[in-house]
């Protein structure tokens, strides 16, 4: 009932907006993945050193959330993406921004570590499986020629979130506490993620009669199946696209670096004060690391419509590998911030490029439940670098080895996406 009443407001909408109503699909997608900023690394860091400092809880237990979350996110990508391919982004990122609201008002009265890392748990899985996600395939399905644009447009937005909110919540903290922090987080969960989605969203543009990237029906020459959507001769079925040995090398090259790049955001704070560098200072840098994302999703979005995507992950995973090595010598702002930032640049491409990629190898008809692949091996991966970065971080006493872990995890996905080429329907 609720779907038929927003696909017919889309529909309504679409014919009095001047524009492709896929971009308004985009911008409802970017506020929302804005509103989760709570379950990202980089704002989570944040609150490492205050609750430390206010409770005594060590790094490790502080990130254990995190890698439980991922943990869900494994088991929940496969059943979100065959949702969001029959039912759209409606219902489901609606549910993930109150679940992640709700989480987030949890966390403003705990005091106990167990009970942190349950509720922060469930904050990761709503925010990355229930919101992000989604909207990621949403996007895609909306749009073919220009969706490297349009994913451009999606970050953009997103990285909104990320950019003041660790300035912000570290002015929080220091000014009223650890639990008013977080139910800021959670206000802005639920206001910008329910509302939006819920009246103006819509599953794909053939449902409200319109086509990919805002084709013309009379000129496009495509053709339909029984369901209205455009016939794709380029589309697999879920069971073809988990033959190929392309989808996996894509998957477990995007864990590798999402393990490392997570387990560099979720302690840089920390690691920047331990440098020497004073938290104000450091807050900043995380928020030039959200800066460098912005910059970065929107310039590989734009580069993705023109040149080969598996080309630019590819560099973007060689990069990270001598970036993961720089980290190690960063002891001043100026260094601080040019790591931070250029950091960011390649989080911002890779946060978006694989699904991209999917796209472009296994067409728009099963995307969400194919990406569900792909999310759910970064989905351990996400989680799983915090927890690996303070394990090493409590054994050795440093950030170094981990790095250096990292530097290495970086390396091999670059060695991977070397061999993850288009795949042949002849080998099907």
């Amino acid at each position: 009932m609720v779907a038929n009443v927003t696909e017919g407001l889309a529909q309504r909408l679409s014919r009095v907006t001047p524009f492709y109503y896929g971009w308004v699909i985009v911008l409802i997608a970017g506020l929302a993945n804005a509103s989760r900023v709570s379950s990202a690394v980089e704002v989570s860091s944040v609150f490492v050193p205050a609750l430390t400092e206010e409770y005594g809880w060590s790094k490790t237990v502080i990130a254990s959330g995190t890698t439980i979350g991922g943990i869900g996110v494994m088991f929940a990508g496969p059943i979100v993406g065959r949702i969001l391919d029959r039912h759209g982004p409606r219902i489901v990122v609606p549910v993930g921004a109150i679940l992640t609201g709700l989480g987030c008002f949890v966390l403003a009265g705990v005091t106990v570590a167990p009970m942190f890392i349950v509720a922060y748990a469930f904050v990761r899985l709503s925010g990355q499986a229930l919101v992000q996600f989604p909207n990621q395939v949403t996007v895609a399905k909306w749009f073919s020629r220009r969706r490297g644009k349009a994913s451009a447009l999606l970050v953009g937005l997103g990285a909104i979130g990320l950019i003041s909110a660790p300035i912000t919540v570290t002015a929080i903290i220091g000014r009223y506490g650890i639990g008013e922090a977080w139910m800021a987080l959670g206000a802005l969960a639920i206001v910008l993620g329910v509302v939006p989605t819920l009246v103006f969203g819509a599953r794909r543009p053939e449902d409200i009669g319109l086509l990919p990237d805002g084709d013309n029906p009379m000129s496009s020459g495509d053709a339909y199946n029984d369901a209205g959507s455009v016939i794709d001769p380029d589309d697999w079925t879920f069971s073809e696209a988990v033959r190929s040995p392309a989808l996996w090398l894509v998957a477990i090259s995007a864990s590798l670096y999402s393990l490392s790049s997570t387990g560099v955001g979720f302690h840089q704070l920390a690691y920047y004060v331990e440098q020497g560098i004073s938290a104000g200072t450091a807050a900043a840098v995380v928020s030039m690391f959200a800066i460098g994302l912005t910059t970065g999703g929107i310039t590989w979005g734009l580069l993705a419509d023109r040149v080969s995507v598996r080309g630019l992950i590819t560099l973007e995973y060689a990069l990270a590998t001598g970036l993961m090595l720089a980290l190690l010598s960063a002891d001043t702002p100026p260094e601080a911030f040019a790591i931070s930032f250029a950091s960011g640049l390649l989080v911002g491409g890779a946060l978006s490029m694989p699904t991209l990629l999917l796209a472009n190898y296994f067409g728009r008809t099963n995307l969400g439940v194919i990406s569900g692949i792909l999310q759910m091996t970064r989905g351990v991966s996400l989680g799983s670098g915090p927890v690996v970065a303070a394990l090493i971080y409590d054994f050795t006493g440093g950030y170094a080895p981990a790095f250096m872990a990292f530097a290495v995890l970086c390396a091999v996905a670059f060695m991977l996406m070397l061999f993850a080429r288009r795949p042949s329907r002849m080998t099907r």
